[in-house]
Order: structure tokens, then sequence, then C-alpha cells
């Protein structure tokens, strides 16, 4: 009997720590604040693309690929190498389905950023099922799903992190 009960304890724990993921990796101060940095400038991108001006939008996927361009990590900037021609595609002569496409990939870089380092619990992953597209969002400013793809649909998708 206590063998089964401790038996059961461990496949409990197994089974938490599967549902709610492992640690995130811990970053030097100095990284961490390039990354809020990315993420804060990232913001300024999301909004252009929820109020979907395509003017804004090309200001800020710059500003972006600067910040992204200001971290000295090499893993980190390794990773989001692609983003910053991502980031260059986004042009206000471009379609809104090209651009929405490119800050796609952009927003899966940034949120395999966000699932893998701790950068704290301001920023979670949500993605539309509808358009089959993710991004990253300020949970802590916009409580509500705020989806920067479909303007028909502001509300649709879900919150898919909790940090």
């Amino acid at each position: 009997m206590f063998k089964k009960g401790i038996l059961l304890l461990v496949l409990l724990n197994l089974i938490l720590v599967n549902a709610f993921g492992k640690d995130r990796n811990k970053l030097d101060d100095k990284t961490k604040k390039e990354l809020i940095n990315v993420l804060e400038t990232n913001e300024q991108l999301f909004n252009a693309f929820y109020e979907y001006d395509s003017k804004k939008v090309e200001e800020s996927a710059m500003k972006l690929k600067d910040s992204i361009g200001k971290i000295d990590n090499q893993e980190i900037s390794k990773l989001l190498s692609f983003s910053i021609k991502k980031l260059e595609e986004m042009k206000s002569s471009s379609s809104r389905e090209d651009n929405d496409q490119a800050y796609h990939l952009v927003s899966m870089a940034l949120i395999h950023i966000v699932n893998t380092y701790d950068v704290g619990d301001i920023y979670n992953a949500y993605s539309c099922p509808m358009v089959k597209k993710k991004w990253i969002q300020n949970s802590k400013k916009m409580a509500d799903v705020n989806n920067p793809y479909a303007p028909d649909m502001p509300n649709c998708g879900s919150k898919d992190t909790s940090f």
C-alpha cells in the first residue's frame, strides 16, 4: 500500500511537471534587460498591427529590428536572426497578408524566447485558431485577447501561456 502511494505521488508529480512546463532558463541582468526592451518594442509593432496602420507597421518593424540587433548574447541573437530578415520585409507597400505572415514568424521566434528564458511574467503567448497565427501580448496591460491579425474578430483566440 505504501509503495502504491509513493508511485501515485511520483506519477502525479510527473503529470504536473508536464502540464505546467519546466522552469525557464535564467538570464544575466544585461541580457534580460535587452530582451525586455525587445518585447517592449514589439508592443509598438503589435499595436500597429492591431490598428493596422501600414506606415506604423514598417516604422515599428525597423525599431524592433534595431532592438534585436542590440542583443549581445550570441545564442539569443542567433535565435532571432531570422526575425531580422522578416522585419526587413515588413513594408507599408506590402499587402496586409504578407505583413501578417512575416509578423507571425517574428512572433513565433519571440514566443520561443519567452517560453525558454525567464523574462518575467508580463509577456505571454497567444494564438488564434481561425487565422492560424500566434503573437506575444503584454498580459498586464491587456488582460483580454487582442488579436492583431483579425480586425473583424479582435478577441478571437486564447492565451497559451501564463507566466
